[in-house]
């Protein structure tokens, strides 16, 4: 697995004048928006070059790398994995081939290794059958699990009743069941959404989504630790998000170029906090899949937000 075949290029000109004659007629990412599945950060010419480069560097140096140190790589990898994508969807409308395609079995097998929860699962959902299954890695707290549904990943906290969808491609590189500093028992999902180009040094970078869920807890308490854990002050701009007038926190940092943004509610079993953050740039495009995660958020079977989010509500500083 780990010395796949790297002859890129010839593959790739294979899968791309093999491409069906009429566009696929499924759905790809259902409940997410597809109009930002564009301008990727690396055009398909770079991708071709860098896989097998990353490929061979990993296979080289992967032993040798701490957790600390998989942070590069793993970014890395996953601006490949965005940017193979929005070519993919551009040429096909879909967002997983419909044959087998190496590039992604390549890039999947990295995943889970560089610490991205639910990357063995992708990896065996694309693999070649002659491909060995990998087991997973990334260990998950007991009362949270994962599973992917088609270009989906479902993660689910069934004894505390609530369940999100996501892209297979977003990147959940934290998934914990903890105490926090304040004693809130407290559920946290951090992952990462597609790449864009930004503001930054690097000229690119992915947002932020966090879900945190703390049952039988007090709003006040949980919005307060919340907000000030992410840097939100009680002066933040509040915006309305939904017709039922339900409302966002936000924040800019000047400084750092960060947007943060913050809707905090309760359910009958406790406080729940859905936090957006990205680099100038990246915020305002890839803002859609923060109400799209919000939107597919279920709580009890049913979704606090449904269909009443505004998708196009205005962004800030856009």
């Amino acid at each position: 697995m780990n010395k796949l075949l790297i002859t890129i290029v010839g593959i790739l000109i294979f899968i791309h004048t093999t491409i069906a004659s009429e566009l696929s007629t499924v759905v790809p990412q259902q409940g997410y928006t597809t109009s930002i599945l564009r301008e990727p950060v690396f055009e398909l010419a770079q991708v071709v070059v860098e896989v097998p480069a990353i490929n061979n560097w990993l296979n080289s140096n992967y032993e040798n790398l701490t957790y600390e140190q998989m942070k590069g790589p793993r970014e890395h990898l996953y601006y490949l994995i965005d940017s193979y994508i929005k070519n993919l969807y551009a040429k096909e409308k879909r967002i997983i081939p419909e044959q087998h395609d190496l590039v992604l079995e390549i890039l999947f097998s990295w995943a889970e290794r560089l610490g991205v929860y639910g990357g063995a699962l992708v990896y065996n959902s694309i693999k070649s059958t002659e491909s060995a299954e990998m087991p997973p890695l990334m260990k998950l707290p007991d009362q949270i699990s994962l599973e992917i549904d088609g270009d989906l990943l479902a993660i689910s906290a069934k004894e505390e009743g609530w369940s999100v969808k996501i892209p297979y491609y977003f990147m959940i590189w934290n998934v914990n069941d903890f105490s926090a500093t304040n004693g809130m028992r407290t559920q946290l999902v951090t992952l990462s959404t597609g790449a864009s180009v930004d503001k930054s040094e690097a000229g690119r970078s992915q947002a932020t989504i966090m879900l945190m869920y703390s049952p039988d807890t007090n709003l006040d308490e949980f919005s307060e630790y919340w907000k000030q854990g992410i840097g939100i002050s009680d002066k933040a701009e509040e915006i309305t998000i939904d017709p039922g007038n339900r409302r966002s926190l936000y924040t800019y940092d000047a400084a750092a170029k960060l947007h943060k943004e913050i809707t905090i509610w309760r359910e009958p079993q406790g406080a729940f906090a859905v936090a957006y953050l990205g680099m100038d740039g990246t915020y305002q495009w890839n803002r859609p899949h923060y109400f799209d995660f919000l939107r597919s958020l279920k709580v009890n079977g049913q979704s606090p937000h449904n269909k009443r989010l505004q998708i196009d509500a205005a962004t800030p500083r856009d």
